[in-house]
């Protein structure tokens, strides 16, 4: 009998984890539009490469398609460099719902293409995310001589959550 024991654990583990896969799900968070401030902070600019550091506060409004992230704000940090006209981007946002939990992500931004976005972690509710999608800048203020502008940026993508 002794011996059965580690293969009913076994199976019973199995029978948790295949619970477990099959009780993710992913969400398309599509339909959000993200707006608030940003400062940039200049570290070259020159006629062959301009590099700048900037810091972006936003706001989900609160009649967002997406409920979860309904007066959510976020608060990225990113570098942007743009060489030969081409525009390369790296940044990470943290996001903090309206109870209170966070998710961190990262995105990056390469020529030609759309802006893709990576979730990494997540605390309460959005603990285990993953997931990645594009963004889209969809209107941006002229920058001001101080380096500050308004933006607001619209994410399209699927996340998953256990």
């Amino acid at each position: 009998m002794t011996k059965l024991a580690p293969l009913a654990v076994a199976t019973l583990f199995g029978v948790s984890a295949t619970a477990f896969a099959v009780q993710a799900t992913e969400t398309d968070y599509s339909g959000l539009t993200v707006c608030g401030h940003s400062k940039t902070t200049m570290l070259s600019s020159g006629p062959d490469v301009t590099a700048f550091l900037w810091e972006f506060n936003g706001i989900v409004p609160s009649e967002a398609a997406f409920k979860g992230l309904q007066n959510a704000t976020a608060r990225c940090m990113g570098y942007e460099r743009d060489m030969q006209g081409k525009r390369f981007a790296t940044s990470a946002c943290l996001w903090t719902d309206a109870s209170g939990d966070t998710f961190i992500g990262e995105d990056v931004d390469v020529p030609d293409k759309p802006g893709v976005w990576t979730f990494l972690s997540g605390t309460g509710k959005w603990k285990g995310i993953s997931g990645s999608g594009t963004y889209a800048i969809t209107a941006a203020s002229k920058p001001t001589a101080d380096g500050t502008m308004e933006l607001c940026f619209s994410p399209t993508g699927k996340l998953t959550l256990p």
